[in-house]
């Protein structure tokens, strides 16, 4: 059976072979209405998804410091918070900023002792840090501290491998490796990670990184930390 000539929904013309409408997207054939059904499911699904990061990013509890590394995005490019509390508008933020606001609520989160909150954001965060068009240190460094927080230690140690490959002494590297010596009780790990960010604490900071002006007091209490009494 052939087509109508114009789509039933548009009234756009078609052409004799078509199943859907170039218009408005319209199946035209009765096999085209029960293949395009899964489509319109997905469709949908999506949808619900984005409407989920919405909800989430702009519905983020009052900012509170983290355990270890919770507070790495919280001093800086976490987006924009107003005053009065109102949830800011994501339209206006960056992809990094997105990525960042939820970084920041799992951290708040891990703070209070909250893994159903982490569990669950988690993922949306992750999920994002993979949408990003650039990526720097700074951000794998947020993306590691989730993927601790969650306890997924090769994929954190991944990220402070690819940190050194752009700079072999980069404190960050060092910080998450620490993190995740300590977790699995890796205590001889631990000591030598600490001994080897001592080593190079001085230098590294005379580099002037922006993000070490950024996380300057949580680099000076790892430092504190690390040297010996």
């Amino acid at each position: 059976m052939t087509n109508p000539a114009a789509c039933p929904a548009c009234y756009a013309p078609l052409a004799p072979e078509a199943r859907y409408c170039h218009r408005c997207g319209r199946a035209v054939t009765a096999g085209g209405s029960a293949e395009r059904t899964p489509w319109l499911i997905a469709w949908v699904v999506v949808a619900i998804c984005l409407a989920g990061i919405v909800y989430f990013v702009t519905h983020k509890p009052s900012d509170q410091a983290g355990p270890d590394m919770a507070n790495a995005g919280a001093s800086g490019a976490g987006g924009p918070t107003g005053s009065s509390g109102t949830p800011p508008d994501i339209s206006q933020m960056t992809p990094r900023e997105r990525f960042l606001r939820l970084h920041d609520r799992i951290m708040n989160a891990a703070s209070q002792g909250d893994t159903a909150t982490v569990t669950r954001f988690s993922p949306m965060a992750l999920s994002a840090y993979g949408m990003l068009d650039t990526i720097d240190t700074d951000v794998r460094f947020h993306a590691a501290a989730i993927h601790l927080r969650l306890k997924q230690y090769p994929e954190a140690l991944a990220l402070a491998d690819t940190i050194q490959a752009g700079a072999k002494d980069h404190l960050f590297a060092d910080l998450i490796r620490a993190e995740a010596a300590q977790a699995r009780g890796e205590t001889a790990q631990f000591d030598r990670i600490r001994r080897n960010f001592r080593a190079h604490y001085d230098a590294e900071l005379a580099q002037k990184r922006p993000e070490y002006l950024e996380h300057k007091d949580m680099l000076e209490s790892f430092k504190a930390q690390a040297t010996p009494k």
